[in-house]
């Protein structure tokens, strides 16, 4: 009996020094039970978050300056290394979490954060790094340099909130700057709100997300896009930002739906202020404020949306676009109904090109320099419900100012007047030869009664007035 105990004993005291061993270790590789889930893997150099974590468990789990550096201004960090936010996971990076005291986090190289599980971004600065020059990473016009990124991928219930995202992204799918792309599935429920997006390849990109709200934003001096939600898109809310100084506003292209474009401030657009392309349906933009842009809104390949309530100013091209490039290949530009807009200063209040069956009613115009409505190769539109105040509408074929190459010999557009009272046209044929040999007549319709109807070739036009 004596011979087991003392067995026994020894057993008993191997455990626990085993035990306190393991104890040991534990404690000086994690600090608590949450850091257990932050690790590193050489390989891809990658962090990895496997459990709900926030960035300070990061900062106690990864002790090594060449992996995440903490440099000696207060609250800014270098990540040398890819971040990955494992699905199922949610992860804080929060300007108030702790000692960590997370400001501005710096992605050095072309490294990036990649989500797959949600990610919540509070109060916090994220760019690009350079490490040997001590600089953000600037891009080229063509988007070759690689750098930063920030990479949704099938990611649920992703949060930006009052934060700050500069010099980030490149050509590359998923690395693009703000990127909810791949992954396995579509990203949702994503909110972005109170933050800035400038100097990036593209400040937002999408494909197949859905459920995403963008409110109260800033987008400033992006190279490629501002806001590009793409394949698939829908049910997505861009309302109250502040975009200005880039090539393009909010461009929804190839099949987007459900698409809410309000109350936005767009100023000083290199193209169009506002974008439905290829075959994006059911959509609306309404109360935006468009300032100096080419075009103010762009309806193309794009069937059955809304556009109302909308302040344009200073297009150097047109207000507002209905337009089908020559080779349909997406969608058609029909059933569209565009009201209650002012349009003014600006070149052309509304054009229609190639485009169908689409309804524009009661719109303002002021300071034409062209005409308010000018109809081109084989279009016809719809203008209902119009007080005209010496409305110019003319007729064209392929109006070579545009990005159109190829010429059109279809010169027939067709104009209806309906519902807007009692107007008074002048009509002005062009006979091909110089303007003394037009030929003007003036006419009454009741519009009420009877809609007036009238086609307009190459270089013929009307004259309207209530």
């Amino acid at each position: 009996m004596i011979i087991c105990d003392k067995g026994f004993a020894s057993i008993a005291t191997a455990l626990f020094l085993f035990s306190v061993t393991l104890v040991s270790t534990q404690q000086f590789q994690f600090t608590d039970a949450t850091t257990a889930c932050v690790g590193y893997e050489a390989g891809v150099n990658t962090i990895t978050i496997t459990c709900n974590a926030s960035f300070l468990d990061v900062v106690q789990a990864i002790n090594d300056p060449d992996i995440l550096e903490q440099e000696e201004e207060d609250g800014q960090y270098i990540l040398k290394a890819n971040l990955e936010v494992r699905d199922g996971v949610t992860f804080e990076m929060n300007s108030s979490n702790g000692v960590a005291n997370l400001q501005y986090l710096k992605i050095a190289g072309a490294n990036g954060i990649i989500v797959y599980g949600k990610i919540v971004i509070n109060g916090i600065t994220i760019t690009s790094w350079d490490i040997s020059n001590g600089d953000v990473i600037q891009q080229n016009m063509n988007g070759t340099i690689r750098r930063g990124h920030v990479q949704f991928a099938a990611s649920e219930g992703a949060q930006i909130i009052n934060s700050e995202f500069g010099y980030l992204g490149d050509l590359e799918p998923g690395r693009r700057g703000v990127d909810l792309f791949g992954g396995g599935g579509p990203s949702h429920d994503i909110e972005i709100r109170g933050s800035k997006f400038h100097d990036m390849w593209m400040a937002f990109y999408s494909s197949g997300a859905y459920n995403i709200t963008v409110d109260g934003n800033e987008y400033y001096n992006n190279i490629k896009y501002s806001l590009d939600p793409h394949t698939t898109t829908h049910d997505m809310n861009i309302t109250n930002n502040w975009i200005h100084d880039n090539p393009i506003g909010p461009i929804c292209s190839d099949r987007c739906s459900d698409i809410l474009i309000e109350g936005n401030l767009i100023e000083d657009t290199d193209h169009a202020a506002i974008f439905f392309s290829r075959n994006m349906t059911d959509s609306i933009a309404r109360d935006n404020h468009v300032i100096n842009a080419e075009t103010g809104i762009v309806l193309s390949e794009s069937p059955n949306n809304q556009v109302y309530n909308n302040t344009i100013e200073g297009a150097t091209e047109e207000g507002i676009l209905l337009t089908n490039p020559e080779l349909l290949d997406d969608g058609v530009t029909e059933g569209n109904l565009v009201y209650d807009n002012a349009i003014s200063d600006s070149e052309i209040g509304i054009r229609a090109t190639r485009s169908h069956n689409n309804i524009v009613e009661n719109i303002t115009f002021s300071d034409i320099e062209s005409s308010e409505y000018r109809i081109l190769a084989d279009s016809n539109l719809m203008i209902r419900g119009q007080q005209f105040d010496n409305a110019l509408i003319s007729g064209g074929g392929e109006d070579m100012t545009t990005t159109d190459t190829a010429a059109d010999t279809a010169i027939e557009n067709l104009v209806e007047i309906a519902g807007s009272g009692i107007i008074e046209v002048t009509e002005e044929a062009n006979d091909g030869e110089d303007d003394d040999d037009e030929e003007a007549e003036e006419n009454s319709y009741n519009t009420d009664t009877q809609p007036y109807t009238t086609t307009l070739g190459d270089g013929d036009s009307i004259t309207v007035n209530s």
